[in-house]
């Protein structure tokens, strides 16, 4: 016999092509007539929208990002943000209701309710790779499509990924790699939405300065908790925790891009806490030379940020002095740890902290400079030991050799390897 939602998705496709009505359907299995009924009608109800083609721009737009996040493409490093607002949304999550989506949806609440309750909560503790992760993935679903505020379901959203952050730990805790792309899919999935909804509810709500800064914290977080899940897994699933990570960085400044619009200093501060995070990152973990190059990549990314902040302040005229005073203050902080991690460091990750170190003295002497001008006092930087200033310097130096807009190209005899690590010249 066939099971009752083969039969309901059966019937709906059977008149929506016109091979039967509602009483032939029904007359066809009067065993399960009564609860057929009702369903059907709903499920006819349901209307499509209209079609909705997006522009040939967005489409090349959303699918560059799509396959970025599909083939777990490396991030890179420097980030066009002046652009990135434009250039780089999250992929629509668009509301079409299609018969057969109709179906999959009252075949996952009439699943859900002969599953029973206790079915449903012991789903909550499952795992990707468990019989019941998708119920719980159904579970979250029904709830989703009941929340009909986008700040509200930017939370929701947002949750999930919470969650998804969760079973990957659990994962690696457990020994089962082998489930870990499932639950970075899925994170990756909740994040989007979260994302979207965020965009949505920014639209047409004009207090949703929360959210965006939540989004943005959570991102954040996500990125310490991928770096312990880093540790634990073994080699052949660090791509998957590497592609998680890409995703939630994206999804960090994306938010914060966000966010910095309206709250310039929400927005250093919470990009200024990520860094001291990943500086942290570079301290627990000294002695491994790939884990220290990939935290700075990501302190490099985030101190690029600072300087988008800043372009923002200088647009608008609110807050400069603040957000300026702050950031510069915390990179006299930064430049005293990253001397102080140097020589502690394996020798191939020292070249990395010499370039951060150079670009935060150029940055940080600028901005001494400018808040000077306007009367405000700032720590000086501190005393860096000579051999690591030597270092700097030279790596200063071959900035202005380079052209400081990173387009000219790199003087005969600077490696191609040196040039394309420090993003000049990247496509």
């Amino acid at each position: 016999m066939k099971k009752f939602e083969d039969i309901l998705v059966q019937c709906i496709e059977d008149i929506k092509a016109g091979r039967s009505s509602i009483e032939g359907c029904l007359d066809r299995y009067p065993s399960v007539r009564e609860q057929l009924e009702p369903l059907l009608r709903i499920a006819l109800e349901i209307r499509e929208p209209p079609d909705v083609k997006p522009s040939s721009a967005f489409k090349v737009k959303a699918r560059v990002w799509l396959m970025d996040q599909i083939h777990g493409r490396r991030a890179i490093t420097k980030w066009p943000w002046s652009r990135y607002d434009s250039q780089v949304k999250p992929i629509p999550y668009i509301k079409r209701f299609s018969m057969s989506m109709a179906s999959v949806i009252l075949v996952i609440v009439l699943a859900l309710s002969a599953l029973g309750a206790g079915t449903v909560y012991a789903a909550q503790d499952s795992l990707p790779g468990d019989a019941l992760y998708s119920v719980k993935l159904a579970t979250e679903q029904a709830g989703m499509m009941l929340v009909r505020d986008d700040a509200a379901r930017a939370e929701r959203a947002l949750s999930f990924a919470e969650r998804r952050m969760g079973e990957m730990e659990a994962l690696a805790e457990k020994g089962r790699p082998q489930d870990l792309d499932l639950a970075v899919e899925k994170y990756g999935y909740a994040l989007n939405m979260a994302l979207t909804m965020m965009d949505r509810a920014g639209d047409g709500e004009p207090a949703t300065g929360n959210i965006t800064a939540r989004v943005a914290e959570a991102t954040a977080r996500h990125l310490l908790v991928l770096d312990e899940v880093w540790d634990i897994v073994p080699g052949e699933a660090k791509a998957a925790i590497a592609h998680a990570r890409n995703v939630s960085q994206m999804g960090y400044f994306y938010a914060l891009a966000a966010l910095a619009k309206n709250n310039t200093i929400m927005g250093a501060q919470i990009n200024l806490a990520a860094m001291e995070g990943r500086l942290n990152r570079v301290r627990a973990r000294v002695q491994n030379a790939e884990a220290v190059q990939i935290a700075l990549q990501q302190f490099e990314a985030m101190a690029d940020f600072n300087e988008e902040i800043s372009q923002i302040v200088q647009e608008t005229g609110l807050n400069i002095t603040e957000v300026e005073e702050l950031v510069a203050v915390a990179t006299s902080k930064h430049l005293e740890v990253l001397a102080g991690v140097w020589d502690k460091v394996p020798e191939q990750a020292q070249p990395a902290i010499e370039r951060v170190m150079a670009n935060l003295q150029i940055r940080h002497q600028r901005r001494v400079q400018e808040l000077e001008q306007w009367g405000v006092e700032v720590p000086q930087p501190p005393v860096i030991p000579g051999r690591i200033q030597e270092r700097v310097e030279e790596r200063i130096r071959e900035q202005e050799q380079w052209g400081p807009d990173g387009t000219t190209p790199p003087e005969q005899g600077v490696p191609a390897d040196v040039w394309q690590q420090n993003g000049y010249g990247a496509t």
